[in-house]
């Protein structure tokens, strides 16, 4: 019996890349429109949904991606205006979504969001409830 659960575990990573790779595309009309890159998507979801100014270092730190990453990122957003700093002569200057930028990010929310239920309409919400649950364990425990 333990050479069936195997044999199906070995499965999952190709199940969960079927996923990810979805889920990673799902925002690419919205960022077409605005000529945007996946990587700005998630510089943009912070800011968003943070209610507050953050600098790049605290942008790196929430996202736990590296600061040279950040920094081309946040320099690019800043050149075509969807985000701004809000002091410049501070050294670590707090950085804000811009009204273009705040639109951009609540485009991107709804889409992702209607997008990722149809994904999960097949669930039932006892299931959804039990993703939620084992994916947040595994998350845990990475």
């Amino acid at each position: 019996m333990q050479q069936n659960n195997d044999s199906e575990v070995v499965k999952l990573p190709l199940l969960m890349g079927k996923i990810m790779k979805k889920l990673h595309s799902v925002g690419d009309p919205i960022l077409e429109k605005y000529a945007l890159s996946r990587i700005h998507v998630h510089y943009l979801m912070a800011l968003s949904d943070c209610h507050k100014s953050l600098s790049s270092k605290e942008l790196s730190e929430k996202l736990s991606v590296d600061k040279a990453n950040t920094s081309r990122a946040i320099n690019d957003l800043l050149e075509r205006g969807f985000v701004e700093k809000e002091a410049e002569d501070q050294k670590s200057y707090p950085l804000r979504l811009t009204k273009q930028g705040e639109m951009v990010a609540r485009e991107l929310k709804e889409h992702n969001a209607k997008e990722l239920m149809a994904m999960l309409s097949v669930l039932t919400a006892e299931e959804k409830i039990q993703m939620k649950s084992i994916l947040t364990k595994i998350s845990n425990n990475i």
